[in-house]
């Protein structure tokens, strides 16, 4: 670890929370909402200045941001507020952070996607020798896989995913074959030793892309990270992993930090993710996160009335103050791992 790959580590970080907050800020600005603080960190202010009605923050602690936007708790919709905002510009001001996060990600995945002339297809061109699950009623060469137990096959990559996240070794697959679409049950799938490695035995193809298959390989790479992002939840809140498992800001700091000292393009592809990561989680519609707020404006929308700002303040104070108490108590994790 070096002081380098830790400052590195520590401004990828920063990054992703100034796209976030730039994101409220901009919807802001556009809806003629005021923008009252924009600040980066948290904690004691290290530098301040204000531009307009705009004051700007950089804090102390490398970690959190807010866009304050006047009006964002008040009962009188005046203009130039959130309050007062046409209820779609709320929405939209309110989803822009994550829906920045999420275009951030997919941007730094296309500029790694690019220098590419060919990329690993879901389509098997041949077995590992001794393969047992081949035949008609099995796979076969040119099989494009399209699900296995239901999940999705977009890239290459999601076969293993896929297949790891079984309940056996038994997969029921969608393929593919001479132009029709086929359903294969029970199909025996393994890994085993094959040449001296442990894998399933499936090689797959390789074809060459043009910018628009550029596009697209970056477009399929940015929803399954979003995707494996509701499968950790998934698997959080069915007890597949427990919260000690679970890393925040020093944990993923520290993971930015040993990536970057062995691969750049791991880096990158990191900080895409997390970007990602934050997207999914500012969108649950859980109090004090962009999603719980969105979710008082669905309310607002089929009810035709707002509910009270007092008590939407006070489930959002509430919800604050979990959260912070489960940040906290992940930091902490966080550090017995590092000392550990």
């Amino acid at each position: 670890m070096t002081i380098a790959t830790v400052i590195l580590a520590i401004l990828a970080f920063g990054f992703l929370i100034t796209v976030h907050e730039l994101g409220h800020f901009c919807a802001a600005k556009a809806a003629g909402v005021r923008v009252l603080e924009f600040w980066i960190g948290m904690g004691p202010a290290l530098l301040h200045r204000k531009f307009g009605e705009t004051e700007f923050k950089l804090c102390l602690l490398p970690f959190g941001g807010a866009c304050v936007m006047d009006g964002e708790d008040d009962e009188t919709a005046a203009p130039g507020t959130l309050a007062g905002a046409p209820i779609g510009w709320r929405a939209l001001i309110l989803a822009a952070g994550a829906l920045m996060n999420f275009l951030v990600g997919f941007l730094i995945v296309l500029v790694l996607v690019l220098p590419m002339d060919s990329i690993s297809v879901p389509v098997i061109e041949s077995f590992a020798d001794g393969f047992p699950s081949r035949g008609e009623n099995m796979l076969m060469e040119g099989d494009c896989l399209v699900r296995i137990d239901g999940y999705r096959i977009l890239l290459a990559s999601d076969v293993s995913t896929a297949l790891s996240r079984g309940k056996d070794d038994r997969y029921d697959i969608v393929i593919q074959r001479d132009g029709q679409t086929r359903t294969l049950t029970d199909v025996p799938l393994a890994p085993a030793n094959y040449d001296g490695v442990t894998r399933y035995g499936l090689n797959f193809g390789v074809k060459e892309i043009n910018f628009t298959g550029k596009l697209q390989n970056a477009f399929y790479r940015s929803i399954d990270y979003a995707r494996l992002v509701w499968i950790s939840l998934g698997d959080l809140v069915t007890g597949k992993v427990g919260l000690n498992q679970m890393s925040g800001p020093v944990g993923v700091t520290d993971v930015l930090v040993q990536t970057a000292q062995t691969s750049m393009e791991s880096f990158f592809l990191l900080i895409a993710f997390i970007s990602i990561n934050l997207g999914v989680m500012n969108l649950l519609p859980l109090p004090a996160l962009d999603g719980g707020r969105l979710l008082f404006v669905l309310i607002e929308l089929i009810a035709r009335r707002p509910v009270p700002r007092k008590y939407e303040g006070y489930i959002h104070f509430g919800g604050f103050a979990v959260l912070m108490l489960f940040m906290l108590y992940i930091t902490c994790q966080d550090i017995l791992r590092l000392v550990g």
